[in-house]
């Protein structure tokens, strides 16, 4: 039924989405290989929104010690400022998803951009460090990608095309995001702190009006299109939100567990693993949320330098995941045991590199002219990144292979949440080492972090993993040993 309703969409054509002006309704959604006009919409509303949130970003830390004056008070006070905006960023996503099943994504993409004007108006009208602070609390009401993400599984059908849709969203970020902070650091080199945020604030309005254009209703093709039987020939769901995010039972027609007992369940097959990636994790966010004060301070980057170093930071990153990481990964072994196992000691030797540069007694480079020696630490730096994109996907690949099909999602939410939670508390701890102890400090506590949890994974790995995961057993069969040692079959046998 599906290579049927395939060729009839080849015959058909892919139809035109257009908006109706009247119904605020998408009367339609393509459904062949081209791009909605509803969905181009997504992709320049969230274009915009990383240009605008990223163009103050290099000048965040003047503005602080603009507003207090040089010192470690001030270095302390930026740590503060980055975790108080991730608290409010965090708290806004708990209850974001529910006001979307309610209202839908054009009043969240509404509500987000009227959100980020207002913060951007505070900003630029910050006087005193409390205002400053002040004016982040609007993001609390903002959260643009996760609305962009539910408009475009809405607007595409389930499959191959939802999966180049957001592919293409996260690339129109990237674009907004690599091109703002070089702007940013440009227009405020001349002093002018706030003129970016002045910017940001035109730019969000008109994130408003694009926003106002997308449909109020949008109605997922794939919930019409996708047959009652699946592949596997068994009774199947209709392409509901719960078949496409893999709910537990919604696949394998077995009864839901409670929510409770597959977290532990989970933590019981891959606790340590998920908590060796949460503290490497937090080890690295610290080193990066205090590397704006480390060239700011110690290689003397001024602002329009500072920002050029973010947009390329964010090229690289987007060249890794897009294109560079598979042949990565490749390269370290191809699967994800050996990846982590050469990784880990890579990234801490970075790390250490980093510190010895940094420590006034040893003074790796001094002889070395100040432009190059700034080059050399900003590339063991996209280094690190490089070897941390693929150790944490191959972590989190190793996890997601240790667990039945019905928990993998889990899993991913169960990390994605842990992780956003090390994220604002690192920035205060990575200023509060770099301030009382130094960046050589910092940088060494990082590489120590890498090299015990590489030491703990050449010592446990071996004994803790076993020997065989779901993807190896053929059928994806994967029975987990209980307290009582009786194998229980994670699918249904067939009948």
């Amino acid at each position: 039924e599906k290579f049927k309703s395939a060729q009839l969409e080849r015959v058909v054509g892919s139809a035109v989405a257009h908006f109706d002006g009247m119904t605020g309704e998408a009367r339609t959604v393509t459904s062949g290989g081209g791009i909605s006009r509803d969905v181009l919409q997504i992709y320049a509303i969230i274009m915009l929104y990383a240009l605008n949130s990223t163009l103050q970003t290099p000048l965040e830390p003047f503005l602080v010690e603009h507003l207090m004056g040089k010192g470690t008070a001030a270095e302390t006070t930026w740590g503060q400022l980055q975790s108080f905006q991730r608290i409010a960023q965090l708290l806004g996503a708990v209850a974001y998803g529910s006001f979307l099943d309610r209202y839908g994504c054009r009043a969240g993409l509404l509500l987000s951009n009227i959100a980020c004007a207002v913060s951007f108006l505070l900003l630029a009208n910050s006087t005193n460090i409390t205002t400053l602070f002040l004016s982040k609390v609007p993001l609390l009401l903002s959260n643009p990608y996760l609305c962009a993400q539910t408009a475009v599984s809405q607007l595409t059908p389930e499959g191959g095309q939802r999966i180049v849709a957001f592919g293409r969203l996260a690339t129109a970020f990237t674009l907004g995001g690599a091109v703002g902070p070089a702007v940013g650091g440009r227009l405020g080199a001349e002093g002018d702190y706030y003129f970016p945020a002045k910017i940001a604030f035109v730019g969000s309005f008109l994130g408003v009006a694009i926003s106002y254009c997308v449909p109020a209703k949008m109605e997922r093709d794939d919930a019409r299109t996708e047959p009652l039987v699946d592949e596997s020939g068994h009774g199947g769901q209709t392409g509901g939100p719960d078949a496409a995010s893999g709910d537990a039972g919604a696949a394998n027609n077995t009864p839901a567990m409670p929510w409770r007992t597959r977290v532990w369940t989970i933590l019981s097959l891959v606790g340590w693993l998920i908590l060796l990636k949460l503290v490497v994790t937090t080890a690295s966010s610290m080193t990066f949320s205090a590397q704006a004060l480390v060239l700011k301070n110690e290689f003397g980057l001024v602002q329009a330098d500072m920002g050029l170093v973010m947009s390329s930071q964010f090229l690289f990153a987007a060249l890794v995941t897009g294109v560079l990481l598979g042949p990565i990964t490749k390269l370290l072994g191809g699967r994800a045991r050996p990846v982590v196992m050469k990784c880990l000691p890579m990234i801490a030797i970075g790390y250490f590199v980093q510190a010895v540069m940094r420590s006034e007694s040893l003074g790796l480079l001094n002889g070395l002219p100040p432009l190059v020696q700034t080059y050399i630490f900003i590339s063991v730096s996209m280094f690190n990144m490089m070897m941390g994109f693929s150790m944490g996907t191959s972590l989190t690949a190793e996890s997601t292979q240790l667990v039945p099909k019905d928990m993998k999602g889990t899993v991913l939410g169960l990390e994605h949440c842990m992780f956003s939670g090390a994220r604002v508390v690192s920035p205060t701890m990575g200023i509060f080492v770099l301030t009382h102890a130094g960046s050589s400090m910092l940088y060494s506590f990082t590489g120590a972090v890498y090299a015990g949890a590489f030491v703990v994974w050449l010592i446990f790995s071996k004994y803790v993993l076993p020997s065989k995961t779901a993807d190896d057993i053929e059928g994806g069969e994967l029975k987990i040993k209980t307290p009582d040692a009786v194998e229980l079959p994670t699918k249904p046998v067939k009948v």
